[in-house]
């Protein structure tokens, strides 16, 4: 099923789990890790939303006073999405926000929600994965801890980078886990306080790591303690739809790459979405189709160009605006036409043109489209240069 299809509230969770507004922020952190979420709702006893908590909220707000903490200082406002809206819509808007959490009110009561396990479920058996590859929608260029580094550092390179996990090497550079922005939390602020006077635990120079007796300072921990030693990976880049299945069948929201037990690229469920968001972009392109006059000929062209734009010369552009196409036709032999093609794209990169013939109709278009996809692949990389 084609995701352009798909509504907003038809992939929704209409019975999220939510927090109350007077409770405590170590029991929204609980009820987080509890149902594994990465985001919750805040509402007040009536239901209505009052904002939403991340854990990027919460690992920045630790560092200054987890102990006094109150939900109101820590949560946001999510970003709302209409009824009326598609998958696409909100593939954008979440992109657009940076949020993890999409909600739907009406009447300022909570609807539902929309995260990235509701959107990796979606994109299952999408048509629009199934020509797209983890080469084309993962990063290339990871960032990456090591076992010895500390929870401190790996603290910071995650707020300073923006990301919420990162693959972790041993000394000889092989894939032996990773680390995520859950797992720090976990050990930033602790799941329980003890009553009746006793010793606050939700403080980073108090916690007791591995069950050990020794208090460390977090500075002091390495990353090895608390990363997950069994990352979803891949051998080897693979076609998308089949790597979104296997995140779904994981109940995992990104899968490793591997190349001899090195990680070469990391694919999210957000990079899915970010592909996604570009549909509409893409669908607003003007074509211009000059020389045909064959109703099933235009058909079978505007199809080839909508495949492109959907493909890889599509994720190359960001502000595409109009193809213009003009086949022309020349009998050579008195039984066959040789088709001579012209093609001008006007996107972010100005004007580009180019030109290709051969016997059939769709070969000639194909031709001119890996000839523009080359094209502004080498003008994007030397603007990337300069």
């Amino acid at each position: 099923m084609s995701l352009r299809d798909k509504s907003a509230t038809a992939v929704m969770e209409e019975n999220p789990e939510t927090v109350q507004n007077d409770e405590s922020l170590a029991k929204a952190k609980r009820k987080m890790e509890d149902h594994n979420l990465r985001a919750i709702t805040v509402v007040d006893s009536k239901g209505r939303v009052e904002g939403a908590i991340g854990y990027r909220d919460l690992i920045r707000h630790v560092q200054f006073n987890p102990d006094n903490a109150s939900l109101d200082k820590v949560m946001h406002q999510p970003p709302e999405f209409e009824d009326s809206e598609s998958l696409v819509d909100i593939a954008e808007l979440r992109i657009e926000s940076g949020r993890k959490m999409l909600v739907n009110t009406e009447k300022g009561k909570l609807q539902g929600i929309v995260g990235d396990e509701q959107f990796r479920e979606a994109f299952v058996g999408s048509e629009e994965f199934k020509k797209v590859t983890t080469l084309d929608l993962g990063s290339n260029d990871v960032l990456q801890v090591f076992e010895e580094d500390s929870i401190e550092e790996v603290r910071h390179k995650m707020l300073d980078n923006n990301i919420s996990r990162l693959p972790v090497l041993d000394k000889s550079g092989n894939l032996t886990g990773i680390v995520k922005s859950t797992d720090l939390l976990k050990v930033m602020i602790s799941r329980e306080r003890q009553a009746g006077g006793g010793t606050s635990r939700d403080n980073l120079q108090d916690l007791k790591i591995s069950g050990g007796s020794e208090k460390k300072a977090m500075s002091n921990i390495e990353i090895s303690e608390i990363m997950d030693r069994t990352p979803l990976t891949i051998e080897g880049h693979v076609d998308a739809d089949k790597a979104i299945q296997k995140m779904s069948d994981n109940d995992a929201k990104e899968v490793i790459i591997v190349q001899d037990r090195y990680p070469e690229s990391i694919v999210t469920v957000k990079d899915y979405i970010e592909e996604v968001s570009n549909l509409r972009q893409r669908n607003a392109v003007l074509v211009n189709l000059v020389g045909l006059e064959v109703a099933e000929e235009k058909a079978a062209v505007h199809d080839q160009i909508a495949k492109q734009l959907r493909g890889s010369l599509g994720r190359k552009l960001k502000q595409p605006e109009e193809i213009n196409l003009r086949i022309k036709k020349a009998e050579k032999d008195g039984k066959k036409h040789r088709y001579e093609a012209t093609m001008k794209l006007f996107s972010e990169f100005g004007q580009t043109t180019v030109q290709s013939e051969a016997w059939d109709l769709l070969e000639v278009v194909d031709d001119c489209l890996a000839e523009m996809d080359r094209v502004i692949r080498d003008k994007k990389e030397k603007r990337t240069e300069h």
